[in-house]
């Protein structure tokens, strides 16, 4: 009783504009002013409810329910019967009318969109029966091609029929304990401890969560050249454009240039670069306050920005800079991790050990929704007395975690990180073919088989189109040569920095994959582009950017 009243006091308090009552004052009201407050707070309530009451005249109109449909569930399964033939029209129009393309506005894609039926190995066929050669491994995900071993089948049919989901806040599973363990001994140093989210975006999102916790910091610095998720939080760490229409609903994230920029050079020589984009970025560091700062997440390798390994000396630097200051250093190697640069992830082509490593893609070929973290002892043993606060229903999924589980067996039984790394020389003998052959080819490079090759407009090197600017007609014109079956090649392109991403499957790739058809076939990559002087000497040679003249590294 005591307490309603209490509480009905300090709503009566509120009602007129009086101060909290407290607990320890009710005893020195008097009981006419109780009673006063009392009778303030039914009349506020008379006030409120009376808009509810029934029959009274309303200000304004009161939702009615919706009746719904009953759902025919019989003509429904009819239609879906197991046994029914779907035609390439239907299926198109089906797509057009119910499911929507991500990224892009889906009239700029539907028409010229392929349909993918069926895929093996390196290849993927459409609904007419042409054949692709997967040059971008679909996202960067599908390390094994598109043929998943039988042993990866086997673990998810298995699981499935053992035990198909278990809450990850509350059960031990063995598949979560075995696959950690065996990530702990592909990880180098002292990452040994893992959280499984579904996605690279969570993952990257759980990172930075947890660099907060621990640290009592708000802020993130991430580079201008990088991506590092489509969530909110991720989309703003990102620094590219895919930030613009949602970095407004998340805070504490400040992007810096990284060694290679676009619009200017840090140095003719690598030692330039270094030393002055570190200075840089210390500057950065103490003009934001460094006793703010969780965390610098960078990708290891530069991915969709342009596939850019960082010169000798940088990431080392930046660990440096995060020790100096406490912060925590972060590497995202969703794209770069398990193999695909030829080493067994991007940040070990450096002398780096990262306190927290984010991963999903190549750890099982993408052949189900998987993401990582990967932390060091001095977090996990943080995280083991504090609450680390994050968690989703497909945490740690026994289905996705089998077939991790699975495919990583196989991926160190057939040695497709040294596969990678073999491989490179001839990624790039053939990249370097467009390069002499195709004055739209700006630039090439890659680091195993994580590559691509920068397309100009003209011999001043201009991006083909600026970030502002709808899809260029060039690309379009590009998306439907391939659409039409004139290309066996696909391959993915970005229209803000004129990159073609060429991330050869690595468990299919092979020597004699660039027969002359399949050098014909990546020409028409070239072809797709608007060259508007091209009998114009091409001044743009296969150098690395620092080594170029200052007009050649102007863009």
């Amino acid at each position: 009783m005591r307490m309603m009243m209490l509480s009905l006091a300090r709503a009566a308090a509120r009602a007129v504009g009086h101060q909290s009552v407290h607990q320890h004052s009710l005893p020195q009201l008097s009981q006419p002013g109780v009673r006063r407050w009392l009778s303030l707070s039914a009349a506020t309530s008379r006030k409120v409810n009376d808009l509810y009451r029934p029959g009274l005249q309303y200000n304004r109109d009161i939702p009615q329910p919706v009746e719904h449909q009953a759902l025919d569930v019989d003509a429904v399964l009819a239609e879906h019967a197991s046994d029914r033939v779907w035609t390439d029209d239907e299926i198109s129009q089906l797509h057009y009318d119910h499911a929507l393309f991500t990224w892009n506005a889906h009239d700029n894609v539907s028409p010229n969109a392929l349909q993918m039926v069926r895929a093996e190995g390196v290849y993927f066929w459409d609904q007419h029966g042409h054949r692709y050669m997967d040059f971008n491994s679909m996202a960067m995900c599908s390390n094994h091609g598109h043929s998943p071993d039988q042993s990866v089948v086997d673990a998810i049919v298995e699981q499935l029929q053992t035990a198909p989901y278990a809450y990850p806040g509350m059960f031990i599973t063995p598949i979560r304990a075995k696959l950690s363990k065996l990530l702990s001994q592909i990880f180098p140093g002292d990452l040994n401890t893992f959280l499984f989210p579904s996605t690279g975006a969570e993952a990257n999102e759980t990172a930075v969560r947890i660099a907060r916790l621990m640290t009592g910091r708000h802020k993130v610095l991430t580079g201008y050249r990088s991506y590092h998720g489509a969530s909110v939080a991720t989309a703003s760490m990102t620094g590219d454009f895919r930030r613009f229409p949602v970095e407004q609903g998340s805070t504490g994230h400040s992007h810096f240039f990284g060694p290679y920029p676009y619009g200017f050079s840090f140095g003719n020589t690598q030692q330039e670069v270094v030393k002055n984009s570190l200075d840089y970025l210390q500057e950065r560091i103490e003009s934001d306050g460094p006793h703010t700062i969780a965390a610098i997440v960078l990708e290891s390798i530069v991915g969709t920005n342009g596939i850019l390994k960082p010169p000798k000396g940088y990431l080392e630097g930046v660990q440096s800079l995060c020790h100096q200051h406490g912060i925590l250093f972060i590497c995202d190697e969703v794209m770069a991790g398990f193999g695909r640069t030829g080493k067994m992830f991007g940040f070990c082509h450096a002398d780096v050990q990262p306190d927290v490593v984010t991963f999903a893609k190549g750890v099982n070929g993408a052949f189900l929704p998987l993401g990582g973290v990967a932390v060091c002892d001095r977090v996990r043993d943080h995280f083991r007395k504090n609450n680390v606060s994050i968690g989703s229903t497909y945490n740690s999924h026994p289905v996705v975690l089998a077939s991790a589980y699975a495919a990583l067996q196989y991926f160190l039984r057939n040695r497709l990180t040294e596969h990678a790394a073999a491989m490179e020389p001839v990624l790039q003998a053939g990249l370097n073919r467009l390069l002499d052959n195709h004055p739209s080819v700006k630039q090439a490079r890659c680091t195993g088989l994580f590559g691509g090759f920068d397309l100009q407009k003209n011999t001043k090197g201009d991006f083909i189109a600026k970030v502002t600017e709808p899809p260029t007609p060039a690309l379009l014109a590009f998306r439907k040569v391939v659409a039409e079956g004139h290309s066996c090649c696909w391959c993915c392109c970005c229209r803000r920095y004129c990159c073609c991403c060429c991330c050869v499957v690595p468990s299919c790739f092979k020597a004699d994959f660039f027969s002359n058809s399949q050098k014909k076939s990546a020409a028409t990559v070239c072809r797709g582009t608007v060259y508007h002087d091209a009998g114009s000497q091409r001044v743009y040679q296969s150098t690395p950017r620092h080594q170029r003249g200052p007009d050649q590294r102007r863009h």
